[in-house]
């Protein structure tokens, strides 16, 4: 077991202010806009470091045979098989590494045990002018590349390489979600001609489904599903009720978590739970008729990145990552309500970009940084967890 000791609280806020943040709102059992008590900020939980070091490690997916793979913003993905260090896989494409471009997400396809297909977002172009596109291929395991690309979807360029979202979700029935940030341009986010600011959804075979809201609608882009989203960073789907939630970056606080529903709009830059990082306030307030307001909200800065949802009974579970916030947010909705939220890990690993729960059952996590590392939660911890021990020092 390894449990690593970083910075404190003015290295936190330092890199706040750096961050790529977002609002984004959701609505389903009415809206809630308080906040749920002090975080729990003394739960004490073992951890084990599974691989590593990784450069600035960006997303984790899991393969049927127990084996993991891992991107790298920098343009790499490592595989990680049982008693094997990690061993890259060849065959990625021509990558744009600045600022926060790179690669980003993967995806594993529900049939790979037979079709071998994973799906990437990453950032294509120059410093200058770049989109997100999302890449179709096989892997390899064997020969550690990958073969037969397709790019699938190209999202409309922006000039600034911040901002991208990309986090994607695959269903079961064959769609593909890609979120996409407002790139610093929040003017184009109410705007359905162009994709900053959206979520898209789109079919594996890189189609573009006839049910989606916004096909019939002139000039509009017919991949968009949801707006008014800023930057979001997180995309998970819940197995039991087939919601899709995701979570994003407010601008000086206002981090939200949403419930995402096809054709809302979420309201930024119009409405946001945060303010300027002026300190000035943004749009119009803090709600609008016709957008959405979110599921949970933090009015510090915790850039909230990475996504996992489980049930337990009649509590689901929300997993979050936080980069400002240095620490790993564990959410409870229980009845339609957020009713507890606990900060683990905090200020002992760093920024985590990105968390999954594999099909075991375990949650791992990874860190943002020139060293991260893979890790696991102590499977005792997570089993005292589901027993509703959660307060306990273990």
């Amino acid at each position: 077991m390894k449990t690593a000791c970083m910075s404190g609280l003015l290295a936190q806020l330092a890199l706040s202010a750096l961050l790529p943040l977002e609002p984004v709102h959701a609505d389903i059992g009415g809206n809630q806009r308080e906040q749920i008590g002090e975080p729990d900020a003394r739960a004490d939980i073992s951890i084990e470091e599974v691989a590593g070091p990784f450069e600035f490690p960006w997303s984790i997916a899991f393969l049927p045979d127990g084996s993991l793979l891992v991107t790298e913003r920098v343009g790499r993905l490592q595989l990680i098989q049982f008693g094997l260090g990690p061993r890259e896989v060849a065959g990625l494409p021509t990558i744009l590494n600045h600022d926060h471009a790179g690669l980003l997400d993967i995806a594993v396809d529900p049939g790979f045990a037979e079709n071998r297909i994973v799906y990437f977002s990453y950032v294509h172009g120059t410093k200058d002018l770049s989109s997100v596109r999302v890449l179709k291929a096989k892997l390899n395991q064997q020969n550690l590349r990958l073969t037969e690309h397709q790019v699938i979807f190209d999202s409309t360029p922006a000039e600034i390489t911040e901002l991208f979202g990309g986090r994607m979700v695959i269903t079961g029935d064959g769609h593909l979600f890609l979120t996409l940030g407002d790139r610093w341009k929040p003017e184009r986010v109410q705007d359905l001609s162009n994709h900053g600011g959206k979520i898209v959804r789109i079919r594996t075979d890189g189609s573009i489904p006839q049910d989606n809201p916004f096909v019939l609608i002139p000039d509009a882009r017919p991949e968009i599903w949801t707006y008014g989203h800023r930057n979001p960073q997180g995309l998970a789907l819940d197995a039991r009720t087939n919601h899709l939630w995701s979570h994003e970056h407010g601008p000086l606080g206002g981090d939200e978590l949403n419930l995402i529903v096809a054709g809302r709009n979420y309201g930024w830059p119009v409405i946001t739970h945060g303010l300027d990082y002026s300190g000035k306030p943004i749009g119009e307030g803090t709600a609008k008729e016709g957008m959405e307001q979110p599921i949970h909200f933090w009015t510090g800065s915790t850039a909230p990145s990475g996504l996992a949802v489980e049930n337990k009974g009649t509590i689901t579970v929300f997993w979050i990552g936080a980069l400002a916030g240095r620490s790993l947010v564990r959410l409870e909705r229980q009845h339609g309500r957020i009713v507890r939220e606990h900060r683990l890990l905090q200020n002992e690993l760093g920024r985590i970009r990105d968390v999954r729960i594999s099909p075991d059952g375990l949650v791992y996590l990874i860190t943002d940084s020139y060293r991260g590392a893979l890790y696991r939660l102590d499977p005792a911890v997570e089993q005292a967890w589901r027993r509703g021990m959660g307060r306990r020092r273990l």
